[in-house]
């Protein structure tokens, strides 16, 4: 039998039981809306609360580090998707220090926020930038965004003022689960442009365990799935959040994005010259 066929082999199948496939996923969704009903009246709060109480949690945190693993979904040439995987690890200390660094199939690069500077090293290039701000870790993310158009991957997990940004028009328990031994509950929020799902920790520390989002502004509806791991302890080495460039790197400057205004009134962006 050759590959495909066996890839194929359960179509018949499927075919002959459209009805049973029908009926489980009824039993499904009837399942998973009780095990949410009382998911729901366990947590006493609603979903978009328990999220904002979680992000607040982080938010309030003045030392934590975490590993995060990021699978996601990417179109190739309008043939197949492909998945791509990134492992970050990061070290938090407000009001000003992170360490952030990501190795991975497509990205590799080392972000180092410290003194009112911001040094990004990109491994497979062997150059590096250096950007200054004023303020705190999020006046740094804002700056690097809005300024320079740099995204710094896992924001949300690095910015102190998350919870005050959310609105979801709709909520939703799934239940509790468990992730890596931590009881979770299991909320989504269905949205226009986006899915996103949460599991996050139950008890003292709602952290977020695991969070999956759908792209629906693209056709295929590409897929990330985020795995993140935490640890709460002091950082005794300062020494990480010093940014020291290899001999053989090359300094490279930031382009500052400039803001202009049009006669028809809209703004366009365009890189300094």
């Amino acid at each position: 039998m050759t590959m495909y066929k066996k890839l194929l082999g359960i179509t018949g199948a499927v075919l002959l039981s459209t009805s049973m496939t029908l009926s489980a996923a009824e039993d499904t969704t009837a399942a998973v809306t009780e095990a949410g009903k009382k998911t729901q009246a366990e947590a006493g709060v609603s979903p978009l609360e328990l999220v904002k109480k979680s992000y607040a949690y982080l938010g309030a945190l003045k030392h934590y580090s975490f590993k995060a693993t990021i699978v996601n979904e990417d179109e190739y040439a309008d043939h197949m998707m492909l998945f791509l995987t990134h492992n970050y690890s990061a070290s938090v200390q407000r009001p000003d220090k992170v360490r952030m660094q990501v190795r991975g199939d497509v990205d590799n690069r080392d972000t180092v926020m410290n003194n009112g500077k911001v040094s990004i090293y990109d491994i497979a290039d062997n150059e590096y930038a250096e950007v200054p701000f004023d303020g705190d870790i999020d006046d740094a993310l804002d700056t690097l965004t809005e300024d320079y158009g740099f995204a710094v991957p896992l924001t949300q997990l690095l910015y102190s003022d998350v919870a005050e940004d959310l609105d979801f028009d709709k909520g939703f328990y799934f239940g509790t689960v468990t992730v890596d031994g931590k009881h979770c509950y299991y909320v989504g929020f269905p949205g226009k442009e986006w899915d996103i799902q949460l599991w996050i920790e139950k008890g003292d520390t709602p952290l977020i365990r695991r969070a999956a989002f759908v792209d629906k502004t693209m056709k295929d509806q590409p897929r990330s799935m985020i795995k993140v791991a935490w640890n709460l302890d002091a950082i005794k080495d300062q020494s990480i959040f010093t940014f020291t460039a290899p001999k053989d790197a090359k300094k490279v400057v930031a382009k500052k994005i400039v803001v202009e205004q049009m006669t028809t009134d809209k703004t366009v962006k365009k890189d300094e010259k």
